[in-house]
């Protein structure tokens, strides 16, 4: 079976970057996604756009002049794996532009160590959708294939099942 072609939309003009924008994207490629508006202490609001696959939770938010991926890897590493957890991620960052591994400790109780991924665009002079949609997408990308390193460490960790799409 086939899939209808995706149609090629032309670049636009720069404009700001919205969670509206990044859900554009998202539906053109057919990825599920929600937003949820969070309210602060001094009672702003900021937008939240949450996604993600079998292995990650995705969070994306524009703060100020930056575009922020956040995203958290599902295994939890035991405290214990500190220092190999820290090896590794040190490894992932001298090797690769992104995105930036970082850990901390959390999960349940707070006996474990949980690995996270960050990237971040600077957005002060806007974005076209092509910059946008290429750096949402390739930040997509660079997160599993992340997740896929840190996966391979710690094989006995993964305790999900991917979906089988038909």
């Amino acid at each position: 079976m086939t899939s209808p072609e995706q149609k090629i939309l032309p670049d636009t003009e720069v404009s700001p970057a919205t969670v509206a924008r990044i859900a554009e994207i998202f539906d053109q490629q057919g990825l599920q996604y929600r937003t949820e508006e969070h309210q602060h202490e001094d009672g702003s609001t900021v937008e939240v756009f949450r996604s993600g696959f079998a292995n990650t939770a995705i969070a994306m938010q524009v703060r100020e002049d930056t575009l922020i991926i956040d995203s958290i890897w599902r295994g939890q590493v035991p405290v214990s794996e500190g220092p190999t957890i820290l090896t590794h991620i040190n490894q992932w960052n001298a090797e690769h532009f992104a995105p930036t591994l970082r850990f901390y400790e959390g999960g349940a109780d707070e006996k474990a160590l949980v690995v996270s991924a960050v990237r971040e665009l600077t957005i002060s002079e806007g974005v076209s959708r092509n910059q946008l949609g290429a750096f949402v997408m390739s930040s997509l990308n660079s997160i599993l294939e992340a997740w896929t390193f840190i996966e391979s460490q710690y094989p006995q960790l993964v305790t999900w099942e991917e979906h089988k799409h038909d």
